[in-house]
């Protein structure tokens, strides 16, 4: 999914950064400016294309909370587009997996030298590592790293198997600053989500193997 329709800003809203991510068709995006809305009701319909209105309206009023609590903390957070996965007939539910584009705000009175607060933001993370994406400076945070696993160790079972320590939610960021932006703002891009009780978690090893190789491909508009 490549964000290629001209985002629509907010009222008094700065100019929208304009980045293509490539995900796949497996994720539809949701754009967190006046589209959003739209792209909520769109999504819906195909989630329950092939189920009778009747039968949908309960689920379908309750995704549609969610999909608008979710538009509304995306924008608190300076958001720009969410992407979720799209829906897939006949593949089962879908996995709990979530994108966020978003602006981040760099506290600072002067304008920072990218590489500089790339290192800074590196050197506070034991799970950071850096590298170039689209032509910038940028950090790879596992902020995932240990969520689930209380001593980070195997465990003994009943029957002296060893058990894997449960996986608990994933969350992989990177931040990044924009090219050529006047303002001299920041993306982050980040994926959250997990297999739940009884998931696949190699679905979700893919999801992020599959999401670090879009970010690696990622440019500006």
């Amino acid at each position: 999914m490549a964000t290629t329709d001209e985002p629509e800003p907010l009222p008094d809203g700065p100019k929208p950064i304009r980045y293509r991510l490539t995900l796949g068709t497996g994720w539809r995006r949701i754009r967190l400016d006046g589209h959003a809305e739209a792209d909520a009701k769109a999504y819906l319909d195909a989630v329950f294309s092939s189920v009778p209105a009747d039968a949908a309206e309960a689920a379908r009023t309750l995704i549609e909370t969610r999909l608008t609590t979710q538009i509304m903390a995306g924008r608190a957070k300076g958001g720009i587009d969410f992407y979720i996965p799209a829906p897939n007939p006949g593949s089962g539910p879908l996995p709990a997996l979530t994108v966020m584009a978003a602006e981040v705000k760099i506290p600072t009175t002067t304008v920072p030298e990218p590489a500089e607060v790339v290192a800074r933001v590196a050197a506070a993370n034991p799970t950071a590592r850096t590298g170039v994406v689209a032509g910038m400076p940028t950090v790879r945070i596992d902020r995932s790293a240990g969520i689930g696993d209380l001593d980070g160790h195997e465990r003994q079972g009943e029957n002296g198997d060893v058990e894997q320590p449960p996986r608990g939610p994933r969350h992989i960021e990177y931040v990044l600053p924009v090219a050529g932006d006047a303002e001299h703002r920041w993306l982050s891009l980040a994926l959250t989500g997990q297999a739940g009780p009884g998931g696949d978690e190699e679905k979700v090893d893919a999801a992020v193997a599959a999401f670090d190789q879009a970010v690696a491909g990622l440019a500006w508009e």
